[in-house]
């Protein structure tokens, strides 16, 4: 029964780390995408920011050009006044010369105004930039590890799987079919607790066990489980006291 024990303990320590690497395996792709959100939302950032800046120096060059073209518009109308035969067509013309300037104010105008957003719009980029680079140097060593560990988690399951083979095989039937029982019904191998006479609770559900339970446990030649959660018990060496 001894010997059945220990081999039962060396199962359990596998199957353990099996079912930390499973458990790993499920939450890894949440911290994955927690990371890359991270990134990503500072990364739109920086790209909205960027966008606007391209927009708003679009729209410099578009007044400019229309500044351009009225001012043009406006020689070309000038010219006409030294061909200018009636007075009907004398003040079409200058109506005409006023709304060009008109038009030439409203452009510098808005020149000035999108100037000013640009202004604006760079001191908010240096520190939009500054922020992602602070983020994405935050994040990315351990985006790329955990996308690593993501990646081999599968094999390191699988070596680790193998391990159980070797004390599987030497544990008997009987106390392996509980063993298997019990881990199925409570989903976890965390079913085994050790026990002794300073140690007297379980370890999985903290039920304190009885002297006598304590006692059996002790001799090591029985399968005992914990009244409570049904979890085995082992023996716990007693801890050598410190002169």
């Amino acid at each position: 029964m001894q010997e059945d024990l220990q081999y039962l303990l060396q199962l359990s320590a596998v199957d353990k780390k099996v079912y930390e690497l499973k458990q790993t395996k499920r939450d890894l792709p949440l911290r994955v995408q927690n990371l890359k959100d991270s990134i990503g939302r500072e990364k739109a950032n920086l790209d909205r920011i960027r966008a606007e800046i391209a927009d708003t120096e679009a729209k410099i060059r578009e007044n400019l050009d229309g500044v351009a073209a009225e001012t043009h518009a406006m020689q070309e109308s000038n010219k006409r006044l030294d061909n200018i035969s009636t007075n009907r067509e004398y003040d079409a013309v200058h109506l005409e010369i006023a709304a060009h300037k008109k038009n030439i104010d409203a452009a510098h105008a808005s020149v000035l105004h999108f100037q000013q957003m640009l202004e604006n719009l760079r001191k908010d980029l240096t520190a939009v930039e500054a922020e992602y680079e602070k983020v994405r140097e935050a994040n990315e060593p351990e985006l790329q590890a955990l996308t690593e560990e993501l990646n081999g988690i599968e094999d390191r399951i699988a070596a680790e799987a193998r391990l159980s083979e070797a004390p599987r095989t030497k544990v008997s039937k009987r106390i392996l079919t509980l063993y298997d029982r019990v881990v199925q019904r409570r989903g976890s191998p965390n079913v085994i607790a050790a026990v002794n006479r300073t140690h007297k609770h379980c370890d999985v559900c903290s039920r304190t066990q009885t002297p006598q339970r304590i006692t059996e446990v002790g001799r090591k030649n029985l399968l005992l489980t914990c009244e409570s959660c049904g979890s085995i018990l082992v023996w716990r060496e007693e801890e050598p006291v410190l002169a």
